[in-house]
C-alpha cells in the first residue's frame, strides 16, 4: 500500500475549511486521491483538474497542494468568483526539515530548493506574497502546517503559533530516504524562541481572494487561528481541535468530531465538566469550563504554562528536589476528590482495560479523568491551576492510583532528564504497589487498543511502510570505518626491514576509494611497501611511476591476482604491493589508483578462478 498517497491525513489539511454543499470547487489533482473525496464530502460540486490551465469557470474555492508553480497564480486569480478564494500549499524553500536532510518532494534530491534546483518547488514567502499580488489577490492569510502539508496534524496561523515544546511529532519519511543532520524538535524550539519559526516552517497554507472575498471564517463569524487534528485513532474517537478568534479579540477553544461517529466523544466531554467539577470542588485545581455551542463542546481559553513547562524549568535548573516536591503536589491532588469508593471491576471498565489483576480496597470515583498528565494541567499567571483537557474521561470507577500511575510514567519516564526524578521512588511515594505496576502497564496497553479500535496509526504504518533515516553520527562513522578499511599505507625500508616507525598513511578525500599521490621516497630507501587498505579488495592501479620517468607502471610483486589490464583482487585482509627496483637518490612515486571493498568469501571464491584463467592464456600463448 502506498501510504504516501492513501492516507486519510492527507486531506487534513483542506478539511477544516468552511466549505459548504453548495459551495462550487476546483481541486488541482486525481479524481480519485483522498484529497478530492473528502472535498466531495464536504461540497456537492466538485471539479478536478491536472492543473492551472485547465481551470474554467468561476469558483467558490480553488485548491491547489504542492505543484504550483508561481506563474500559474494568475490563471487561478481568473478562476474565481468575486467572493471566491484560492487555497494554496506550498514547500517552503527553507523548510527546517529539508534543511535537516528530507530530500524535497518536487525535485526528489537533497538540499533542491536551498540551491534553487531546476524542478524545485520550494518558495520563500516573499516569493509567493509577491506573486499574489502580482496576479491582483487583495488579502492573504498565511497558515503554517506542522510537520508539512501532506501529513498536516496541526495547523498554526499569525495569530496562533506554536510553543516551545510542541513541534516534536515529526510522521515518518514514506517517499524516499532522508538524512538526520540536527535533532528537529530541539532546532524548532530554537526558532520559536527567536521569533523566527514562520520563516522556517516546512510548509506554507495560504488562504487568498480578491477585493469582496472574506477571512476564513466558521459559523459564528469567527476566524481560525490553529487547528489540530486527532484522528489517528479509531473512527469513534477521531476529534478535531480548533482555536478561533472573534471580531473583539477574544479566542475560543472548540472540541468537533472528525466525522459522524465521534459525536458521542463530544457528548461525553461536556457530560464529564459537570461531574468532575463537583468531584474535585475541595481539590487544589479548577477544571476547565465547558460551554454549550452546537455540534461542538466549547472549553474556556485559558492562557499560562503547563504543569510540564514549570517542572521542565526546575530541572533545568537542578532543582531536582523542588521538582519533585511540585509533582507529588499535583498527585495529592489528584488524589483528593469526593466521593470515594473502593474500586469494583465493570464490564464497561474491562471494554477499555481488560481484565487486569488488581489488589482489593482500591480507591475510585464515579468517574475518572485517566489524562491528567502534566501537560494537561495549565499554571495561570495568577499561579492557579486548571485541568485543561478531560477528554479521556470515563463514567464508571477506575482505580485513582491508576491516574497518578499515566501521570507519573507520561512525565517521570519520558526523557533522561525527567529519569533523575526516579520514577520508582515516585511510584513508592504515594503509595503504588509492585502488583499495581504489573496491572497498570496491562491497562495502558488495552487503553491504547481501545482508542485505535482496530485502526492501524501512522507510527505503526511507517515501521512498515517507511523509508529510512539516516543520522549523520551514524553515515560519518560508517564513512570512518569505510575510510580505516581502505586506507593506503606506505612502508620505507631503510635498511632494517618494513616496521610501522617508517610509515605514510594516506586517505582517499573523495570517498570512493580514490587515491592520486605523490610520494616522496629518501634515498636512504631500499624497498617500499603498499598496503591498499586492511580488507580484501580490488585494486585498479592507474598509474604506478616515477615521476619525470618514462614507465606508467613499474614492476611489482603482489600478493594479488591478475584480473584483467591493471586490475587485481586481493584474496587477503592484508593486501600488499611491492617495490624493490627503487633508482638511486631522492625520488617521487606517481601513485593513481582505486580500491574497491570485496566480502574476504567472494575475493577467496573468485580468486582460484581467475588463476586458472590467466594460466590457460599462458598455456595457448605457447
Amino acid at each position: 500500500m502506498d501510504v504516501f498517497a492513501s492516507s486519510h491525513l492527507r486531506a487534513n489539511i483542506i478539511a477544516w475549511l468552511p466549505i459548504k454543499k453548495t459551495d462550487t470547487v476546483c481541486y488541482i489533482g486525481g479524481e480519485a486521491d483522498v484529497v478530492a473525496e473528502k472535498l466531495r464530502e464536504l461540497s456537492g460540486c466538485v471539479d478536478c483538474v491536472p492543473d492551472a490551465f485547465g481551470v474554467g469557470t468561476k469558483y467558490d474555492y480553488i485548491i491547489s497542494l504542492g505543484a504550483a508553480k508561481r506563474e500559474e497564480i494568475l490563471h487561478y486569480y481568473d478562476g474565481l468568483n468575486e467572493t471566491g478564494k484560492l487555497i494554496l500549499a506550498a514547500e517552503n524553500a527553507y523548510g527546517l526539515k529539508y534543511l535537516a536532510g528530507t530530500k524535497e518532494i518536487g525535485a526528489g534530491t537533497y538540499f533542491a530548493s536551498i540551491e534553487a534546483r531546476e524542478h524545485s518547488l520550494g518558495h520563500t514567502k516573499e516569493e509567493l506574497e509577491d506573486a499574489l499580488a502580482k496576479a491582483g489577490f487583495a488579502w492573504r492569510q498565511f497558515y503554517y502546517p506542522f510537520p508539512d502539508y501532506f501529513f498536516a496534524m496541526s495547523i498554526y496561523s499569525d495569530d496562533y503559533l506554536p510553543r516551545q515544546g510542541e513541534l516534536t511529532d515529526q510522521i515518518g519519511n514514506f517517499d524516499a530516504e532522508r538524512l538526520v543532520l540536527f535533532d528537529e524538535a530541539k532546532a524548532a524550539d530554537a526558532l520559536i524562541a527567536r521569533g523566527k519559526f514562520v520563516d522556517f516552517s516546512n510548509s506554507y497554507l495560504i488562504a487568498a481572494g480578491k477585493k469582496d472575498a472574506g477571512r476564513i471564517e466558521n459559523d459564528d463569524k469567527e476566524s481560525v487561528a490553529f487547528v489540530k487534528f486527532s484522528n489517528d485513532r479509531g473512527k469513534g474517537h477521531n476529534i478535531v481541535t480548533q482555536i478561533t478568534k472573534s471580531d473583539d479579540g477574544q479566542f475560543h477553544l472548540l472540541k468537533m468530531a472528525d466525522g459522524t461517529e465521534a459525536m458521542g466523544q463530544i457528548e461525553s466531554i461536556k457530560k464529564t465538566y459537570r461531574v468532575l467539577k463537583e468531584l474535585y470542588a475541595d481539590a487544589g485545581f479548577c477544571i476547565n469550563r465547558c460551554l454549550e455551542r452546537k455540534d461542538c463542546a466549547e472549553l474556556e481559553f485559558l492562557s499560562g504554562h503547563t504543569m510540564e513547562e514549570e517542572l521542565d524549568a526546575l530541572l533545568e535548573r537542578g532543582e531536582y528536589a523542588q521538582a519533585s516536591k511540585q509533582l507529588c503536589g499535583v498527585l495529592e491532588e489528584i488524589r483528593n476528590c469526593k466521593p470515594v469508593t473502593e474500586f469494583q471491576m465493570t464490564r464497561e471498565f474491562q471494554k477499555v482495560f481488560g481484565n487486569p489483576l488488581l489488589p482489593h480496597g482500591l480507591a475510585a470515583a464515579v468517574c475518572s479523568d485517566i489524562d491528567m498528565i502534566m501537560s494537561n494541567i495549565l499554571v495561570g499567571e495568577d499561579g492557579n491551576r486548571t485541568v485543561i483537557d478531560y477528554e479521556w474521561s470515563f463514567h464508571f470507577p477506575v482505580p485513582l492510583n491508576f491516574i497518578l500511575y499515566r501521570a507519573i510514567r507520561y512525565y517521570a519516564d519520558t526523557t533522561e532528564t525527567r529519569r533523575k526524578l526516579n520514577p520508582k521512588s515516585l511510584y513508592e511515594k504515594v503509595k503504588i504497589t509492585e502488583m499495581e505496576l504489573a496491572a497498570y502497564a496491562e491497562m495502558e496497553e488495552a487503553f491504547q487498543k481501545y482508542v485505535l479500535d482496530g485502526h492501524v496509526p501512522m507510527r505503526q504504518l511507517y515501521k512498515a511502510s517507511g523509508r529510512p533515516a539516516y543520522h549523520i553520527t551514524s553515515v560519518l562513522h560508517v564513512v570512518d570505518e569505510l575510510e580505516r578499511r581502505r586506507a593506503l599505507q606506505i612502508y620505507f625500508d631503510k635498511g632494517m626491514g618494513f616496521c610501522e616507525e617508517h610509515t605514510a598513511t594516506y586517505r582517499s578525500k573523495a570517498l570512493d576509494g580514490t587515491y592520486r599521490l605523490e610520494i616522496p621516497v629518501g634515498e636512504e630507501v631500499r624497498r617500499l611497501r603498499i598496503d591498499p587498505g586492511s580488507q580484501a579488495c580490488t585494486v585498479k592501479i592507474s598509474r604506478l611511476s616515477w615521476k619525470d620517468g618514462k614507465d606508467t607502471t613499474l614492476d611489482f610483486v603482489s600478493n594479488g591476482h591478475k584480473m584483467d589490464g591493471s586490475t587485481y583482487l586481493f584474496d587477503t585482509e592484508d593486501p600488499n604491493i611491492l617495490l624493490t627496483q627503487l633508482p638511486a637518490g631522492e625520488k617521487t612515486l606517481l601513485l593513481d589508483l582505486r580500491i574497491d571493498s570485496v566480502s574476504l568469501a567472494a575475493a577467496e571464491w573468485i580468486a582460484p578462478k581467475i588463476d586458472a584463467k590467466y594460466r590457460l592464456k599462458k598455456i595457448l600463448k605457447k
